[in-house]
């Protein structure tokens, strides 16, 4: 299955708003196919364009602003200001060590060193089959997670770690996947909301690009197979309800 029908298939599937977003590392810029933009953007704010408006752009650290995006992908070792939890100081903690706590659980590629060199976004819809992407991020509704979640399960029953710490959430995400090629959910931050567009109901889902092209589509029809797990879900309508009496059928009124 081309990447252009997965994509069709799992947006049919999960009745996604926008749609599923490819993103692949470079260690080299000059590999990019596309040129970075003339205007410094964030992380969040390629995949909000990618998603909502169908357009792939590219991008280096020197083009960001969100050094904790860039760190979470890689594209910069993370900062001292980062890794000790002084930037959480006040903001998110209460303490220095509670600080260094909070950001050491959101997983960066940077807490290990500078890895890449720059990052591609575009539509999964748009990817070739030459120039696969490294992790498929996805925007869904806590439902539509549930469906995505057990059709991860769904071959070994692992569940799937969720990122809990809601701060670079997107960009944690996207770098555990593409790191521990693994499926995770996470519950974007503040900056995927102010710069990315991330609405209130939206939860992000990430997985390494392998295991949406092998597994995730069929995995999805397996699981909805058994009816419960499901979108929309239907309500259970197999019940007689109660109502006010004038607006109850009255045994009288079967006799007209």
């Amino acid at each position: 299955m081309q990447a252009k029908e997965i994509s069709e298939s799992i947006v049919r599937i999960l009745h996604l708003e926008t749609e599923p977003v490819a993103v692949k590392m470079y260690k080299d810029r000059k590999d990019l196919p596309k040129h970075p933009q003339n205007i410094k953007q964030n992380f969040c704010q390629l995949v909000s364009i990618a998603r909502y408006q169908g357009r792939g752009n590219s991008s280096t650290a020197d083009n960001m602003i969100c050094a904790f995006g860039a760190a979470c992908l890689g594209l910069i070792e993370t900062p001292e200001v980062i890794s000790s939890g002084k930037a959480a100081v006040g903001i998110y903690t209460g303490t220095q060590e509670a600080a260094k706590n909070f950001m050491s659980n959101a997983f960066k590629i940077g807490d290990t060193g500078r890895e890449y060199d720059a990052v591609m976004v575009k539509p999964l819809s748009e990817v070739e089959e030459s120039d696969e992407p490294d992790a498929v991020i996805m925007y869904v509704n806590p439902a539509q997670a549930m469906r995505l979640i057990h059709s991860c399960a769904y071959d070994t029953g692992e569940k799937i770690t969720a990122d809990t710490v809601a701060e670079g959430a997107m960009c944690s995400c996207t770098g555990f996947s593409i790191a521990k090629q693994k499926p995770t959910v996470g519950f974007p931050c503040a900056g995927d909301r102010i710069f990315g567009g991330t609405q209130n109901h939206e939860l992000v889902f990430t997985a390494p690009y392998s295991l949406v092209k092998e597994k995730l589509v069929d995995r999805l029809e397996k699981t909805a197979a058994g009816g419960f797990s499901v979108f929309p879900v239907p309500p259970n309508m197999h019940w007689t309800p109660m109502m006010p009496p004038a607006y109850t059928v009255q045994p009288e009124y079967l006799k007209k």
